[in-house]
């Protein structure tokens, strides 16, 4: 896989609490990105750490012989490794108490992508369509799936930004997992600094119409054209000859 990725702490934050993590190798390749909440560095600590510990959980447990479920449980597993690590650090540490983090991730290994996610950050399959193959765990999307909103509707509500699950917030947390087969889409994870600023037509089109490298800096430079109101993540993934 080819892997690039940028982020940018816009133009109103003082601090980007965002980070993320990419690795690429001839058994699996996959890409992580976290958007930190809790305010001053706390955020920042959250999505670092979410980041360092699901990485090292899965290289330290992946195994070659694992299907493609198994590999699943690995991603939730280290996800659930990395919650407990946040909020006990969180609880010793007044400081950064009540920290948390959003955290999607996306792992390509023989003909699948194999996803974990907790928050509102994103991951899309992008190919002659753009499909996202997260579920935003938020306020508003609980609302469009009651039927009481529309998406259209979701994508300018007051409480767009308010989510309903994170890591570290509490001692456990619920992790959605998923396998897709993987035909050489390009694949885009990305924090809502950067989805809340751009349509998702206008995701596929510069992630479609540019190679990796090219594909984040103009979604990047779009978000923060369009006001930059948030840190900005974002990390394209596409298959090579």
């Amino acid at each position: 896989m080819n892997i690039k990725a940028l982020t940018d702490v816009g133009k109103v934050r003082k601090i980007n609490e965002d980070s993320f993590g990419v690795y690429d190798s001839t058994a699996y390749s996959y890409a992580v990105v976290a958007d930190g909440m809790g305010g001053h560095s706390a955020g920042e600590v959250a999505s670092a750490m979410a980041v360092s510990c699901i990485e090292e959980y899965v290289q330290t447990n992946m195994e070659p012989e694992f299907d493609r479920f198994q590999t699943q449980e690995v991603l939730r597993r280290a996800f659930v490794c990395a919650n407990e690590r946040i909020f006990r650090y969180s609880c010793e540490n007044v400081r950064v108490m009540g920290m948390g983090t959003t955290t999607t991730m996306c792992m390509v290994r023989d003909g699948y992508v194999i996803y974990a996610h907790v928050g509102d950050s994103r991951a899309y399959m992008c190919g002659q369509e753009i499909v996202q193959i997260t579920r935003d765990h938020s306020y508003v999307q609980e609302l469009v799936k009651l039927g009481m909103i529309t998406p259209e509707e979701a994508k300018h509500h007051p409480h767009r930004n308010r989510i309903t699950r994170a890591m570290g917030v509490e001692p456990t947390v619920k992790v959605d997992v998923g396998v897709r087969e993987y035909n050489g889409e390009k694949l885009l994870l990305c924090s809502d600094g950067l989805f809340g600023e751009i349509e998702d037509s206008e995701l596929q089109a510069v992630v479609c119409g540019n190679d990796a490298e090219h594909a984040v800096k103009k979604l990047t430079e779009l978000a923060l054209m369009r006001g930059g109101a948030d840190n900005i993540t974002a990390v394209v993934m596409e298959g090579v000859e």
